[in-house]
């Protein structure tokens, strides 16, 4: 687990699942959200299990495949509320035959709520504003907080690459239009916290991610 502190927000990064989908938990004093929990990995849970008596968590996913989807049944009978932008929704209660292959299992359930490009998620001090980012999924996301200058681009764009486009409703010309969208808005010391990989600043991800050069 790695645990960055920004102002007076804790986030802490699990790497989940056999492919290796980061996993983000962000809290504050009164509040938590998690991003893209595709795995309920032993120190995951321990850590969800400890904010159980908090009013306030949310659930938010970058985009609907199963790899950063598959815990959101569980927490949701836990009382965590399950977000994903209604494009995604399709990807939802259906895991491809070669994820089940690595462990994942198939469990129906309803997200809890929708969201849209430019609605802002504020609970507790915690801040973040959806970027409606299509081309690895037509749902995909990115959420951003310009303040503190961190962003969470799931499979949109990693520090050295992009998510592939060859799955069922990618689109390569879709995404680099996402990611021209998502470069205009990011400041240079803005922190990528992407859905595999490493992080790095932004200023760093345009040096050595040549799909930046084509947009």
């Amino acid at each position: 687990m790695q645990k960055n502190v920004i102002d007076d927000i804790v986030i802490k990064r699990f790497i989940v699942g056999p492919l290796e989908v980061n996993c983000y938990l962000l809290t504050s004093k009164d509040a938590a959200i998690l991003i893209d929990p595709g795995f309920a990995s032993d120190e995951l849970k321990e850590s969800v299990q400890s904010l159980s008596k908090l009013q306030s968590r949310l659930v938010l996913l970058t985009h609907g495949h199963f790899d950063h989807s598959g815990f959101c049944p569980a927490l949701q009978k836990a009382g965590w509320k399950v977000g994903i932008h209604p494009d995604d929704r399709f990807l939802l209660n259906h895991v491809p035959e070669d994820f089940v292959s690595l462990g994942y299992e198939e469990e129906l359930f309803e997200p809890y709520m929708s969201y849209k490009n430019g609605w802002s998620y504020n609970i507790g001090s915690i801040s973040l504003e959806v970027l409606h980012s299509p081309g690895h999924s037509p749902g995909s996301v990115c959420f951003i907080d310009n303040r503190r200058r961190f962003a969470f681009t799931g499979d949109t764009l990693f520090a050295d690459s992009i998510g592939r486009t060859d799955l069922p409703g990618g689109n390569y010309n879709t995404l680099m239009q996402s990611l021209k969208k998502l470069t205009l808005l990011l400041e240079t010391d803005t922190l990528i916290l992407p859905g595999h990989g490493g992080r790095a600043k932004f200023n760093v991800v345009k040096r050595i991610n040549r799909y930046l050069d084509e947009i």
